[in-house]
């Protein structure tokens, strides 16, 4: 197996965090890394709009198989009114804002935690949540913990996780040196395995691709990888598109545009409930530092986050 890529990361106990330094090495995890699963594709659904009831249907085009069990919504944010949803998300991650990690250039305003911080990088209009990045102001570096960015991140912990399903966003990705968005998913309890699911990170300057991970803990307590796996599409810069991944036992399969683009099978596909995460990073050990040509502001923009799952589940 090309293990392309394997980086050391942040994981979150109840109150600390804890960074993986260990070594970190191939997964027995089988890769398929054909640009169309043709066995995905042959037996999809496409179903679109919207279902009964008004509840959002599946966008992306899944397998029959999935299409057939009864699968319903269970989660899902529209973006509707003015403001975030506090009972839906957290703006902070678990282990606090003042934890750098990936030598990272952002501080993640807590505007649900910590409402005197006199700047937010959330607008929520017409359906569309926008996470801002901007440069720190001078007045706020001290608050911000001299990070040199001021950026946003959601997190579900304490307030929703599943155990397999189908979960898909709907976003318009930014471009720029050092400009990484990232959705992903983190193990609920940080045991066992301590997953981490990366249904989608961009690097902004490489504006045609995204690309996909899994990460665990194997039984040695080594870091293990199945690689990151690089998903090209042209125009990915140009409006909305959406990611997603089906979750099932021994198999993650990886979507774009409603299209199966990558899968991962084996036995250390996690069983384990894991929360969602949506943040923009800046700068970074993978995307690079920002510069003079990095936007400012740099905005991710994200139109819906919705989570299925099958009557089998």
């Amino acid at each position: 197996m090309n293990l392309q890529l394997c980086r050391t990361r942040l994981f979150s106990g109840l109150a600390l965090a804890t960074l993986l330094s260990i070594g970190c090495g191939e997964s027995d995890l089988e890769e398929l890394h054909e640009a169309r699963l043709d066995d995905a594709v042959a037996a999809t659904n496409a179903n679109s709009g919207s279902g009964a009831d008004g509840e959002p249907s599946l966008s992306a085009a899944l397998p029959e198989t999935l299409a057939s069990d009864g699968y319903s919504l269970i989660f899902n944010d529209e973006f509707h009114g003015s403001e975030l949803d506090s009972s839906k998300w957290h703006t902070a991650l678990p282990w606090g804002p003042d934890v750098v990690i990936n030598d990272e250039q952002q501080y993640y305003v807590d505007t649900i935690g910590d409402r005197e911080f006199a700047h937010s990088p959330f607008a929520v209009a017409n359906g569309v949540l926008t996470i801002s990045a901007v440069e720190t102001p001078e007045a706020q570096r001290a608050a911000a913990n001299e990070q040199p960015w001021l950026s946003g991140v959601l997190s579900s912990a304490g307030k929703f996780d599943f155990t397999y399903g189908y979960v898909e966003a709907r976003i318009d990705l930014p471009t720029g040196q050092g400009v990484w968005p990232s959705f992903w998913m983190l193990d609920t309890a940080f045991e066992g395995l301590k997953p981490q699911l990366f249904v989608m990170e961009r690097n902004g300057s490489v504006p045609d691709s995204i690309f996909t991970n899994y990460e665990y803990v194997d039984e040695a307590g080594d870091s293990r990888s199945s690689g990151q796996f690089e998903i090209e599409q042209t125009a990915l810069s140009e409006g909305f598109h959406t990611v997603g991944v089906s979750w099932s036992p021994e198999e993650f399969l990886f979507f774009l545009d409603g299209e199966p683009r990558y899968r991962i099978v084996g036995e250390n596909v996690s069983s384990q409930a894991m929360y969602l995460v949506l943040n923009l990073a800046i700068g970074g050990t993978w995307s690079g530092p920002s510069d003079a040509s990095t936007p400012r502001p740099t905005e991710w923009s994200i139109d819906y986050v919705r989570v299925w799952q099958g009557s089998r589940e």
